[in-house]
């Protein structure tokens, strides 16, 4: 490979690897991904409060359950120690029966509108888990695809990395030196090819007086316009 060829081939590689450098660096996917993250956890946290509202509701009805028993032992006790010969102790065993009858139906009441709650509550838990099982499993799916794109970056990132060295090592010193620092002041795109009498890159017509100037400068010269790197041929070996 002539060093023309050489050096246009290092600025196609060099342009091709900072454009996977920042696709890389900027993947959309990484952004969304934590996006999602942010989302999946706020699922969890309310997936949380409602286990916690549930097992507070589940506990309001065990103490109602609690207190339906004694209400109903308290019954017992009362019918079972009345003197049904005594007036007196008849109208205050119907005064606590009422008492503990009224208790009885608030303990109905309270334990009707509980258990709504928790038939509810439990329907948006089932919800929520269903759609968290199916988020989870679209982060995960999302996280191999931005795995696999952005191993197929690094791996071709490497493989550039590797031709360049290699292509560099092709070069003299200051054919190397000459490159890097066109590529660094013209930002990457320091080498140009002459078509006819027109840079490529530059597009300056060259004057006649020019061009004769350049038949003496070998394969590679400079732009007396641009001060690129100019590729007269990419003909021959190096």
């Amino acid at each position: 490979m002539s060093v023309g060829s050489t050096l246009l081939k290092l600025q196609e590689l060099d342009l091709s690897l900072e454009r996977d450098r920042k696709a890389l660096a900027e993947m959309p996917e990484i952004a969304e991904l934590a996006k999602k993250r942010r989302a999946y956890q706020k699922l969890k946290a309310d997936a949380t409060k409602l286990y916690a509202q549930r097992k507070d509701l589940e506990t309001y009805l065990k103490e109602l359950d609690d207190q339906e028993m004694d209400a109903n032992d308290d019954i017992r006790i009362a019918q079972r120690n009345v003197d049904s010969s005594d007036y007196r102790s008849v109208q205050q065993l119907e005064l606590e029966l009422s008492d503990l009858a009224k208790k009885l139906e608030r303990i109905a009441f309270d334990r009707k509108d509980y258990e709504a709650k928790l038939a509810e509550l439990k329907k948006k838990e089932d919800y929520l888990a269903e759609y968290t099982a199916k988020f989870e499993a679209s982060v995960i799916a999302d996280t191999k695809r931005a795995r696999e794109k952005a191993g197929s970056l690094k791996d071709a990132i490497e493989a550039s990395e590797r031709q360049r060295a290699s292509l560099l090592n092709t070069l003299d010193a200051g054919t190397r030196s000459s490159y890097e620092a066109a590529a660094k002041r013209f930002r990457g795109l320091g080498v140009e090819r002459l078509e006819g009498n027109v840079p490529t890159v530059c597009r300056m017509t060259l004057q006649a007086s020019s061009l004769d100037a350049l038949k003496h400068a070998g394969d590679v010269a400079e732009c007396p316009y641009c001060h690129r790197i100019l590729i007269l041929s990419e003909d021959g070996d190096e």
